[in-house]
């Protein structure tokens, strides 16, 4: 399983993708309900400016565009 974002930049205005697998443990998944819980300890940085995109989970959901996810 894996989640891929399209991600915009609210510092600079950069668009980028950021994509990660579920087993390299960057994102945890609810047993629960499934949803995905966005790792604010492992830093999510722009290519661009460098900014951290992820210091709250509401930040970088403000910041993403599109969510993919596969099997």
């Amino acid at each position: 399983m894996g989640t891929a974002y399209k991600i915009k930049c609210k510092h600079c205005g950069t668009e980028f993708q950021h994509s990660a697998s579920a087993c390299y443990g960057l994102y945890q998944e609810c047993t629960g309900c499934g949803s995905s819980v966005v790792e604010t300890d492992i830093p999510i940085r722009c290519p661009s400016c460098l900014h951290v995109l992820n210091r709250t989970e509401q930040e970088f959901n403000e910041q993403v565009e599109v969510v993919m996810m596969w099997d």
